[in-house]
């Protein structure tokens, strides 16, 4: 039987490293992923994922309410943080984005990286407050069909399909600040 991620090109797996890194760790495979091109994403989905701007204000701005991160899975050195994290609105608790990011601490202030830490505020919050000049740079989009984790932790359909980006926010100068897998509900 063929891989169904073996058509998956060597560079768009890398993109999807911070969600492969804890599937893996699960000793588990990851759902059903296929690249695609963001003019054939459902025009809603579409105007939530192909922009160059956080997701954090643009979901925030969508749903008319600041969000919150609930952490599921986090690992962290000294330098490096991965986390998986469903985003909420604060106003109902309602899952709007589901999300594996890989973040470089060692980049930003110590204030920063301890609110990073604490597990509350989105990093595209925490870029604002911290006014962090930052680019963001969505490297591609890809439709997902959930599995039972993302099912469970989106309240959404198991098997549904949705759409989601990979995304590198970069500092001023260049440097990857974050790589960023996001699927929405």
């Amino acid at each position: 039987m063929l891989d169904m991620h073996s058509q998956l090109t060597n560079e768009f797996r890398s993109f999807l490293m911070p969600l492969e890194f804890f599937y893996s760790k699960k000793n588990s495979s990851l759902p059903d992923i296929t690249p695609a091109l963001d003019s054939a994403i459902p025009e809603t989905e579409r105007s939530l994922l192909a922009h160059d701007k956080d997701m954090t204000s643009t979901l925030s701005n969508h749903h008319n309410s600041d969000l919150y991160i609930e952490v599921l899975h986090s690992e962290v050195n000294e330098d490096y943080l991965l986390r998986m994290v469903v985003l909420k609105t604060l106003s109902s608790n309602k899952p709007v984005e589901f999300g594996a990011i890989g973040i470089d601490i060692a980049k930003l202030n110590d204030e920063m990286v301890m609110e990073i830490k604490e597990g509350f505020k989105p990093l595209g919050k925490l870029l604002e407050i911290y006014n962090v000049n930052y680019i963001s740079n969505p490297r591609g989009y890809f439709q997902i069909k959930f599995d039972d984790y993302i099912s469970e932790v989106l309240d959404a359909p198991l098997g549904g399909i949705s759409y989601g980006r990979c995304n590198e926010i970069t500092d001023s100068e260049g440097f990857t600040i974050a790589d960023i897998v996001e699927v929405l509900p």
